[in-house]
Parts: structure tokens; C-alpha cells; sequence
């Protein structure tokens, strides 16, 4: 899939880091550029293997940095553990030729050493290279792009670093009751930061369920990437905290 054929959205990371990561998902019109399965690998000279295996040996050394640092030392995953999800859904971690995408997914499958949960992802930035990628990771590519519109069946904890402030209001809206709430989590951005970058009204028209939620919501921080102890921040998690609503807390929405 081309970029030219996908709408653009605001990552929440500093302006030089965007470059890559600006054009994911699609609404609207555009839509259909998104959805359904993911391309098919196009003939080329390029060594595949090759790049495959260069991809998956960075990702790899990635998780061995993220367990060895202070970062992931002081990240608070407690309120992970204790939910226990049954599954983890990715969006928006884009194409792994990229370092900040390599960041994001070698996170989650530390995270998941703990958390012993069947993987799930989409993002339609990603290429035959990225699904042989998935699947050495025991990812299973979601076959068509669901607009971060999936009703959890189960206890759900949906990774979505950097995604657009439509995404997590789908998301939200379509766990929307007091069954459904207490089964999901979020990794990703502050909601709260969307609320901020523009006006109460325009928040409260793009992001009804996310603006009701807001107030009751529990959110952990992620500690900073210099943490991390690199030269130079991947900005791969900037803003991003784990945020869900206690069960103490759901009649007090609904």
C-alpha cells in the first residue's frame, strides 16, 4: 500500500519524529485504501531474507536493552499483571523498517512474557515483510482493518502507541457499557492529551465516549526514555502510559 493512498493523522511525538508514522489509518473516503487484507509481496531483487532477518535480529536486541534498563525497571506493570488480559490487540505499530516501530513491538513482547497472552495486529502501513515478521513473533496478523472498532470478548488490552484520537474514541465507544469497560485496557497515548490540543467543544464532538471517561480514568505513566540509557531517545514512547477504568469506578459513568 502506497502512503499517497492513506489520509494523515497527528502521532504525539516531537515534529522531526513524525516523518514515517504520520499516515496510518483511514476514514471517510479513503477508507477502503485501508481495509481488507494485506498486500501481497511484490517481485523484487531485493534480498527479502536478508532484510527479514535484519529486522527480527534489531527487534530482538531491542527486548534485550528494554529488560536491562532503567526504564523498564521503573515501568509500573503491576496494574497489567493484575488484569490478566486473555488477549492483546496492537494498532498503529506501524512498518518494522522503522526504529520506532521496532521499540514499540519488542515493548509489548516483553511486556508479554509476564502476561502469556495470544498477540493480535493491524496496521495498514504494513508490508508481507512486517505479517513474516508477525508471525515469527507468534503475532497473528488481523486480516482487515477493523477501525479499532472490536467489542472485547474477553479481557482485552489494546497496545496502541502514537494511534489517532479517532481510534481510541472507537474503541472506547464500542466497549461502551458497564459489561464491556471494566474488559479493556489501553497502552498508549494520554487521552487527555487529545482533550488539551484543541477546544472542550471539538473534543467533546470528535470524542463524546473518550470526554466521559476521562475523569474516572486510572492512568500510569510511563517513565522517560532517557531511561532507556541511548545516546539519542527513539521517541517510541513519549506520552504513553497504561490507562484503564477501575471497576470501582464504572457506575459512576453509567
Amino acid at each position: 500500500m502506497n502512503e499517497s493512498d492513506l489520509d494523515g493523522f497527528i502521532v504525539v511525538t516531537p515534529k522531526s519524529k513524525r516523518s514515517a508514522r504520520s499516515r496510518k489509518y483511514t476514514h471517510g473516503k479513503h477508507a477502503a485504501a485501508a481495509g481488507g487484507l494485506y498486500p501481497v509481496r511484490s517481485h523484487s531483487t531485493k534480498p527479502l531474507i536478508l532484510t527479514i532477518e535484519r529486522y527480527i535480529s534489531e527487534i530482538t536486541s531491542k527486548q534485550t536493552t528494554l529488560t536491562k534498563s532503567k526504564f523498564f525497571s521503573a515501568l509500573d506493570i503491576q496494574a497489567l499483571e493484575e488484569f490478566a488480559p486473555e488477549e492483546i490487540v496492537c494498532y498503529g505499530i506501524g512498518s518494522f523498517s522503522s526504529s520506532i516501530s521496532q521499540w514499540q513491538l519488542a515493548l509489548i513482547l516483553v511486556l508479554n512474557r509476564n502476561l502469556h497472552a495470544p498477540i493480535h495486529a493491524f496496521d495498514p502501513m504494513a508490508t508481507a515483510d512486517d505479517i513474516d515478521i508477525m508471525r515469527h513473533f507468534n503475532i497473528s496478523p488481523i486480516a482487515e482493518n477493523e477501525q479499532a472498532k472490536r467489542k472485547a470478548s474477553k479481557r482485552t488490552l489494546f497496545y496502541m502507541p502514537h494511534c489517532e484520537q479517532f481510534l481510541y474514541e472507537n474503541a472506547v465507544a464500542a466497549n461502551w457499557s458497564v459489561e464491556q469497560l471494566p474488559q479493556v485496557m489501553f497502552v498508549g497515548n494520554h487521552f487527555s492529551s487529545y482533550q488539551n490540543s484543541q477546544t472542550c467543544q471539538t473534543f467533546a464532538k470528535n470524542s463524546p465516549h473518550i470526554k466521559q471517561v476521562l475523569e474516572y480514568l486510572t492512568c500510569i505513566d510511563f517513565p522517560h526514555e532517557t531511561l532507556l540509557g541511548l545516546k539519542h531517545c527513539p521517541y517510541a514512547f513519549s506520552d504513553m502510559c497504561i490507562q484503564y477504568v477501575r471497576s470501582v469506578d464504572i457506575n459512576r459513568i453509567f
